[in-house]
């Protein structure tokens, strides 16, 4: 599992780029990192590419990620956008899970649609 985490100071977002199996321990040790940037720039952004990912880990994983990015620091006002490749229906049950819990999440195949989503431009559904 590889991932990396930059913050782009002229569109003030967070870009996550995950390849590999996308599990608990993994979300939990990118979370920190994620809230570094959140509090150390004010970033209310995420930009989340995820479309090298293998399978998410398991039922409890997914429930138990919306809780640990609280408890990191990443706020339920901060905008996720999912980039995902293919079918939404194997990152369906995580949005669900993270916007049943309060958060901002929306699944995209195109980067471009993501950006717009993030930044309040209309978007197509």
């Amino acid at each position: 599992m590889l991932y990396s985490i930059k913050y782009n100071k002229e569109t003030n977002c967070i870009y996550v780029s995950i390849e590999g199996a996308f599990d608990l321990s993994l979300f939990d040790k990118m979370a920190a990192e994620v809230a570094q940037y959140v509090n150390e720039y004010g970033c209310k952004r995420i930009l989340n590419d995820l479309r090298q990912v293998t399978p998410i880990g398991s039922t409890f994983d997914i429930y138990s990620m919306p809780k640990l990015a609280l408890e990191a620091g990443v706020k339920r006002n901060v905008k996720r956008a999912l980039l995902v490749s293919g079918s939404f229906s194997q990152f369906r049950f995580l949005e669900t899970v993270f916007i049943n819990q309060g958060n901002i999440v929306k699944l995209f195949n195109d980067i471009d649609n993501a950006k717009r989503w993030l930044y309040g431009e209309n978007t197509k559904p």
